[in-house]
């Protein structure tokens, strides 16, 4: 099983996203189009891992701005359905070990686990 990088793949989806805002002016598209065109990008030929941090990264990015709320209980839902699965200790452990403990916090930090469950997965 491959592992996949989450420190790697987080930049890769920042800069498309950062690409596509340096684009914007040019076609003038809002915030929220410029997320579903990142989404878009990691649509296809991606695994479910891969799929899990796109969805990740791309919720963090939603934050709390009102024109986001739809796209972010989308992304939320998502996350929380592999977060509540009985197997998401065996799914996440497809991210890097040196990775890992970085994505934990970061779920933390956004409220998608508690600290309890970011202690326990950590360890």
């Amino acid at each position: 099983m491959k592992k996949i990088s989450y420190m790697d793949f987080r930049l890769d989806v920042l800069d498309d996203f950062f690409l596509c805002l340096v684009d914007k002016p040019k076609v003038d598209i809002s915030y929220d189009e410029v997320l579903g065109y990142v989404d878009y990008h990691y649509e296809e030929g991606f695994s479910e891992i891969e799929s899990f941090l796109v969805c990740f990264v791309l919720y963090v990015l939603c934050g709390k701005f009102d024109v986001t709320s739809s796209l972010s209980k989308i992304l939320k839902k998502n996350l929380l359905t592999h977060i509540d699965s009985q197997d998401f200790g065996s799914f996440i452990r497809q991210v890097v070990d040196e990775d890992r403990n970085n994505l934990f916090h970061d779920m933390y930090l956004v409220g998608l686990i508690s600290k309890d469950m970011r202690d326990n997965l950590c360890k």
